[in-house]
């Protein structure tokens, strides 16, 4: 199935509005005393990822009954074609920012056909900037359009990238030993805990690249629209076309891509 693009044009209306009433539900939770429970991989759950979802779940299933849906909290609904169009959503990313009131979560709305993200929204409402994109369309953070910055060397590039939760430290060293060597290229290394947020902001031009290993399609499918509507690139560690299913990602403003492959070689 293919949408035109008056259709993504639509649906990206709608999912700005629906990611920014979700981001009105978590805040009326942020900094309050929060039910929290640990899922598996020490990843966190509150009331506020819950009710979120739910909200997303049931704004989207109104207005587009004919997609499928796939959410971190309730996994996917229905059976799955790989030519119907699927919501990939993230109802609060950062949780355990959240939690703790670090202000760095957001709400993460994707929209894919089979493997390809089309279209995306990311809202953050403690600062209030929704990121917007859908393929062939541009990118905006609130409404402006938005482009990747222009650095072209790691020694002028702020990176930012993410670990996965597991405390084996096998599985940690890699990352760690990647890690290191980005931050004795690069100006400086973050990390925030929030990869769509990671995304939107290399697509915004306030990160030059971004990398991280073990992330599901909600984490990426809206930051991928974002990214390439921008003006960036996105492909998986070796330069690769990018697959939501290989669950690894770079992206970056394109200019410095050359050299943050050589890194994660």
């Amino acid at each position: 199935m293919k949408l035109k693009r008056s259709e993504l044009l639509k649906i990206q209306k709608v999912s700005v509005k629906v990611a920014e009433e979700a981001g009105q539900l978590l805040m009326s939770y942020y900094r309050k005393r929060l039910n929290v429970r640990e899922k598996a991989k020490s990843s966190l759950v509150t009331q506020a990822d819950l009710e979120s979802e739910a909200l997303i779940k049931k704004r989207l299933e109104k207005k587009f009954p004919d997609f499928q849906f796939l959410g971190e909290e309730s996994g996917e609904v229905g059976a799955h074609h790989a030519g119907v169009p699927t919501w990939h959503v993230d109802p609060l990313d950062g949780t355990t920012n959240f939690v703790h009131g670090f202000p760095m979560f957001c709400v993460s709305i994707g929209l894919s056909i089979g493997d390809e993200p089309v279209m995306g929204v990311i809202h953050i409402p403690t600062v209030g900037e929704t990121f917007a994109a859908a393929k062939g369309c541009g990118a905006t953070m609130n409404g402006k359009k938005i482009r990747v910055s222009n650095h072209k060397t790691l020694g002028e590039s702020l990176l930012t990238t993410g670990f996965a939760y597991s405390r084996d430290v096998r599985q940690l060293q890699p990352a760690i030993r990647t890690f290191q060597a980005a931050h004795l290229e690069a100006r400086a290394v973050r990390r925030p805990g929030a990869a769509a947020i990671d995304l939107a902001y290399v697509a915004a031009g306030v990160f030059d690249g971004f990398w991280e290993r073990n992330l599901s399609s909600w984490d990426v499918c809206a930051g991928a629209v974002l990214v390439r509507e921008a003006g960036g690139k996105v492909t998986n560690y070796a330069g690769a076309k990018f697959s939501m299913a290989e669950r690894e990602i770079l992206a970056t403003n394109t200019l410095i891509h050359p050299a943050m492959k050589k890194i994660l070689k």
